[in-house]
């Protein structure tokens, strides 16, 4: 396997410390690990869609186009 290193402060190699599930983790294996479990939670964002969605709600509600609260429960008798 290739191999390639990288330069960070000193302190940030002891933050890094912290991150690691054991002592003997490597950063490799420490980064591969954050790297996945954010990907993982990137997958709960917004999609595209998500965001057409809002956006076009927005527009709406500029316009008007919405109901209050109280239209809405007198709407439904609540």
């Amino acid at each position: 396997m290739e191999q390639t290193s990288i330069a960070v402060s000193k302190k940030s190699k002891e933050e890094w410390e912290n991150f690691k599930n054991y002592k003997q983790e490597s950063f490799e294996a420490m980064i591969n690990r954050i790297l996945k479990s954010q990907s993982e939670e990137d997958a709960e964002l917004l999609t595209g869609a998500d965001i057409l969605e809002i956006e076009q709600s927005i527009k709406d509600i500029k316009k008007g186009k919405f109901k209050t609260l109280e239209q809405m429960k007198a709407k439904y008798d609540l």
